[in-house]
């Protein structure tokens, strides 16, 4: 109801202030004049500070909320982890063996698989070498081929200096 009247009143004042007849030339042209004489209706003075302050604050309170959803997504998670690990039961004794001893220390069985790793990992790394040794075989190689034709090059040079 109340919002009708407002519309209505807002109705009233477009029409009284309808032109019924339209401006003449010299009319238009002091409305002209005077527009440009005044129109320009300046801004408060804090106005662009205050907008810019305004649009910082939204922005720290948007980052603030995705940090917060990030680390309850990441305490849920966890959470969630440790329930499973805590509830879910464990009927094979080996498993249980295997989870202890990830807990406490290593098994006999462990530290056999950790020395064959080792030894892989010792393979690998002589492999590496052997190939980097090869490399710079091949580069030393490369660079006396380089000097070799480079001799070559200058002996042809001072030998056509010769003839002339």
């Amino acid at each position: 109801m109340i919002h009708n009247i407002e519309e209505e009143r807002k109705k009233q004042n477009r029409r009284e202030a309808f032109l019924s007849e339209p401006f003449s030339d010299e009319e238009l042209m002091r409305l002209i004049s005077q527009v440009e004489e005044k129109a320009l209706i300046h801004a408060p003075g804090g106005m662009k500070e205050e907008i810019f302050f305004r649009l910082g604050a939204q922005k720290r309170r948007r980052q603030k909320r995705q940090i917060f959803s990030y680390r309850a997504k990441v305490l849920v998670g966890m959470a969630a982890a440790l329930a499973v690990l805590f509830l879910v039961p464990v009927n094979d004794s080996e498993t249980a063996d295997t989870l202890y001893s990830g807990i406490v220390g290593v098994s006999d069985r462990d530290e056999k698989a950790r020395d064959e790793w080792e030894q892989e990992a010792l393979d690998r790394q002589q492999d590496i070498d052997r190939k980097w040794e090869r490399y710079c075989k091949g580069q030393e190689r490369a660079y006396a081929r380089k000097q070799y034709f480079e001799k070559i090059a200058d002996k042809l040079t001072d030998y056509e200096k010769w003839e002339d």
